[in-house]
């Protein structure tokens, strides 16, 4: 099918080249490309049936590459960017017999005083320019003056430092290049990005609005095909993050943890139980306990509170039950008559059982001021038998589990039988 078309429209497309239309479609008759970005007239030389070519509103900055296209009758350039210099490559026409209608209007060059007669005097089997006739009288009067406007011409562009020779050969590339093109702009005393109207400005703006067009048409994809999805999860953490230095600190439970927060029976300390799972293996908790935060790492996960009273540290114990697998994280209080507020509304729910079988542990890390960055991990909290003071301490892992369960999963529960 392609090979038979005499017509084909590709206009708002925001192509930048010319490319495969005179092999796939040798017998176009009909060829509408404007409104894009091209740059160059090229690959073109096979449509030997062509008659009208639209080219209007892109970066044509010479005519050229159109001389084997013996059936041409019109062309349109309207709105491009061909300069006074340009109009040296106008001859390239003279070759495209059946020519008979030219659009040049809204290029640089239709400036000049001389254009029309020139372009009449140049290709005189022209019957319209930018759609207005060409008399008989008209011809005769461009033909008479057309050898000093030639003259003329030429020296202005010398004048003005154009490389001549270069502008009248139809045959070299356009300036605009094929890939990346480089910023025209330049930043103004406001701090608002100017550009000059030139080809590669149209071309980056095309450019920054497909992006734009894109990303927009990303965003109303994903959200048509999940209207509640949720962001994704935080990465895993290995250590505990840098307080903020403002000593403003944020309560954070990122892996969902049931909990609760109490004052112990005799009312000396608070107890906080956290549900981590029977099975979930010890080497991935690791606690932080200063005197008015406990900070828990479950499974890369932050689990952060502000306690309501200050404790001490130092005295602080973490245990572990055999039966559910929770951890008891015991903190004495700085005062123990000092009573502390109510804080079931940290996480409302059900008040765990008491923790069965629970293994003795050592005290957690020593006392720091609730600014310092980092505290130390009381994740070994047994101390090892015959270890001296302040040696490393191993929280002892009260029950192993019959499967091994990947150190990475969601589920801490084994599946029902």
């Amino acid at each position: 099918m392609l090979s038979t078309l005499e017509e084909v429209a590709l206009h708002q497309q925001n192509i930048e080249r010319i490319e495969l239309l005179g092999h796939l479609c040798p017998k176009l008759k009909i060829l509408y490309l404007q409104n894009n970005l091209i740059g160059k007239i090229q690959h073109l030389h096979r449509l030997k049936d062509l008659q009208y070519l639209n080219l209007a509103v892109n970066n044509i900055t010479k005519v050229q590459n159109l001389q084997r296209c013996e059936s041409l009758q019109k062309l349109d350039l309207t709105l491009n960017f061909v300069p006074k210099a340009g109009l040296l490559s106008i001859p390239s026409l003279a070759g495209n017999y059946n020519l008979r209608e030219l659009f040049l209007i809204g290029n640089p060059c239709t400036d000049w005083h001389g254009y029309r007669q020139y372009i009449v005097g140049k290709l005189p089997q022209l019957a319209k320019l930018d759609g207005q006739a060409i008399k008989v009288s008209e011809r005769i009067a461009a033909a008479q003056v057309l050898a000093s406007l030639e003259q003329q011409l030429l020296q202005e562009l010398q004048a003005e430092g154009v490389d001549v020779a270069a502008a009248a050969g139809v045959e070299d590339d356009s300036s605009i290049p094929d890939g990346e093109v480089a910023e025209t702009g330049f930043v103004d005393e406001a701090g608002e990005l100017r550009r000059p109207w030139c080809p590669a400005t149209r071309i980056l703006e095309h450019r920054e609005m497909e992006k734009a067009n894109r990303e927009a048409e990303t965003a109303r994809s994903a959200a048509q095909k999940d209207p509640l999805a949720q962001p994704a999860p935080p990465p895993k953490l290995e250590d505990f993050p840098p307080l903020p230095e403002d000593g403003r600190v944020l309560q954070r439970n990122e892996g969902k943890w049931h909990f609760t927060l109490e004052e112990s029976e005799d009312g000396a300390s608070l107890v906080l139980d956290v549900a981590v799972g029977k099975y979930l293996d010890t080497s991935l908790i690791k606690a932080d306990v200063q005197p008015r935060l406990a900070r828990l790492i479950i499974k890369g996960r932050l689990l952060q509170l502000v306690l309501p009273v200050e404790v001490k540290p130092d005295s602080s114990v973490a245990q572990r039950s055999a039966a559910s697998g929770h951890l008891v994280l015991t903190m004495p209080k700085e005062e123990p008559g000092q009573a502390a507020v109510d804080v079931a509304y940290l996480r409302p729910g059900d008040k765990p059982a008491k923790a069965a079988a629970v293994q003795p542990a050592a005290k957690a890390a020593p006392k720091q001021p609730h600014k310092q960055q980092a505290g130390s991990s009381i994740q070994h909290i047994v101390k090892r038998p015959g270890a001296a003071a302040g040696a490393e301490f191993l929280m002892r892992e009260v029950r192993k589990a019959a499967v091994v369960v990947a150190a990475d999963g969601d589920d801490d529960q084994l599946p029902d039988l």
